[in-house]
């Protein structure tokens, strides 16, 4: 079973192909701007190219459907749609949420996952991990600013697009115990790990796929 997993919701152009045991090739280009146009054909024909595999080879299709850069996830998800047709396999799309939780250690802090939605918007997810169980304890994907400051951020990781305009708007009210992780980014071998049970309503596989909510244009 060989999955193929594209990642386009921010800068940087991710590919790669994964099975159960694990990533079999993965490919990334970051030129400090969204030019997955571009690049995302050219890395895909490398990518099974270097794996001497091609696409009659897959059995599923990952794709990241946002919240992140409108134009950049719609790259990702029509040619996700285009092989998917063209392979006929099933086609998942995975929101950044769940991509960042699956790939993030957290055991002894929540995990909040931070999107920005312009106009002093977020879209908000707090997970837990217990061991190796991942639990989403609250969300809400269109959340303002005003109610942000009620979100309890004592033992929390804050990581997501969102970060820095958050830590800039609570400049001196941000918890003793808040870490901030702004190095954490996204990445197409993240898709592969994502559990396709977890929380189905979160992940579609109705082609063709479309973007998250009409929010997700955070860059």
């Amino acid at each position: 079973m060989v999955s193929l997993n594209i990642e386009t919701s921010q800068n940087t152009t991710s590919v790669c192909l994964s099975s159960v045991d694990g990533i079999l090739s993965c490919l990334e280009r970051n030129n400090g701007k969204p030019n997955h146009c571009e690049l995302l054909m050219p890395l895909i024909k490398e990518l099974f190219r270097e794996s001497s595999l091609d696409i009659n080879d897959l059995t599923s299709i990952n794709v990241n459907v946002g919240p992140g850069n409108l134009s950049s996830l719609r790259v990702g998800i029509s040619t996700a749609n285009v092989f998917g047709n063209f392979a006929q396999v099933p086609v998942y799309g995975i929101p950044s949420f769940l991509s960042y939780a699956f790939n993030y250690s957290y055991n002894n802090k929540d995990l909040i996952v931070l999107f920005d939605l312009k106009n002093n918007h977020f879209a908000y997810a707090r997970f837990c991990q217990n061991n190796s169980k991942i639990s989403l304890i609250e969300h809400n994907f269109n959340i303002s600013l005003k109610d942000m400051d009620c979100i309890d951020t004592n033992d929390s990781i804050i990581v997501g697009t969102g970060l820095e305009k958050y830590k800039q708007i609570n400049r001196g009210n941000l918890s003793d115990t808040l870490v901030i992780d702004k190095n954490f980014r996204a990445s197409s071998k993240f898709l592969s790990k994502v559990d396709l049970n977890f929380q189905k309503e979160l992940i579609s596989n109705k082609i063709p796929l479309v973007p998250f909510n009409s929010y997700s244009f955070g860059s």
